[in-house]
């Protein structure tokens, strides 16, 4: 299955919670230049503090990753920032081996995800 995100909820003075749905590959990032959440959140999601839940995705290969760490400049570039959070240990194993969580902060859950946002320095789980 194809990855899809949806909006949780959305709070512009606060965070934005998405959830992230199937395997994260090269066919969901045909471009460098789509981010996907432009989409979900409009325009202005650069300048927005997203929490991704990442429970349903059980898979993420190069592209999924060179996704993430290019979404996370431009999220610091506008002034937001991106959190993941509920990954599951094959991908947190990537991640961490990747080394990935030093640009893109995980969390354990949703909470210490919007408790690192409104901190506004993300501290990895």
């Amino acid at each position: 299955m194809a990855l899809k995100l949806s909006v949780i909820s959305r709070d512009p003075a606060s965070v934005t919670r998405l959830a992230a749905y199937g395997e994260a590959t090269a066919s969901d990032f045909p471009n460098p230049d789509n981010f996907h959440f432009d989409k979900l959140l409009g325009p202005s999601w650069r300048s927005q503090r997203v929490a991704l839940d990442m429970d349903a995705v059980p898979y993420l290969d190069s592209a999924a990753i060179s996704w993430l760490i290019g979404s996370q400049k431009q999220f610091r570039d506008a002034g937001g920032f991106l959190v993941l959070h509920n990954v599951q240990p094959h991908v947190r194993n990537i991640l961490h081996l990747l080394k990935v969580e030093r640009v893109v902060p995980v969390c354990e859950d949703v909470d210490a995800a919007k408790a690192a946002l409104q901190l506004g320095a993300p501290q990895p789980a």
